[in-house]
């Protein structure tokens, strides 16, 4: 079954073989856990999406179309279910936002570092993680698709219901916010080297 395709895989599925449901799942419980992990910060959520996205898919395995790839499927699944998941739980108290620009996060400072915090800031992927948390919810999570996911901008352009222009927008615009986020602990670690 490894030399089936995604698409020949869910046709199959569609047929009756469940035995394909085992690949699927070998293929993409991974990559759904960790696309909604990365969205989330929450490992406990990730999983429950992750599962209900391939009883999703059992579910309504009748309305797959082959004619795109299966992963966009797949991805707007779980898109669509994080989304619907964070409305019901407003999540919104965990992403403050600005009353003068919705898309703007509120940030908090303290003015004293735990050891532990002192720790993570000297740990490179724990900067660019609360970085890329910090970020628009729609930019994040296009930039994840991207960048972790590696889908093209039409796969994410499905996913998300945005026209591939506003994909290459959001995506662009992450990119220059975490640029943005990312430069003060550079100037902090590169501090006295001045040339």
């Amino acid at each position: 079954m490894q030399d089936l395709t995604d698409k020949e895989l869910m046709l199959k599925y569609q047929q009756g073989d469940t035995a394909v449901m085992n690949e699927l799942l070998r293929r993409y419980k991974n990559p759904v856990y960790h696309f909604v992990l990365r969205l989330s910060q929450d490992a406990a959520f990730a999983q429950d999406i992750a599962q209900e996205v391939f009883v999703r898919i059992h579910t309504h395995r009748a309305y797959y179309k082959p004619c795109g790839k299966f992963s966009t499927w797949l991805f707007s699944i779980a898109h669509n279910l994080c989304i619907s998941h964070l409305r019901k739980k407003k999540w919104h108290v965990l992403w403050p936002r600005s009353k003068e620009d919705p898309d703007k996060l509120v940030e908090f400072e303290s003015s004293e570092l735990s050891p532990k915090d002192v720790a993570e800031n000297n740990d490179f992927s724990a900067v660019l993680k609360r970085c890329i948390q910090g970020l628009p919810f729609l930019q994040k999570e296009a930039l994840i698709l991207r960048e972790y996911q590696n889908l093209d901008y039409g796969e994410i352009s499905k996913i998300l219901k945005k026209s591939l222009g506003a994909v290459k927008t959001l995506i662009h615009r992450a990119r220059l916010n975490l640029k943005q986020k990312l430069l003060p602990h550079f100037k902090e670690i590169a501090g006295g080297y001045d040339e």
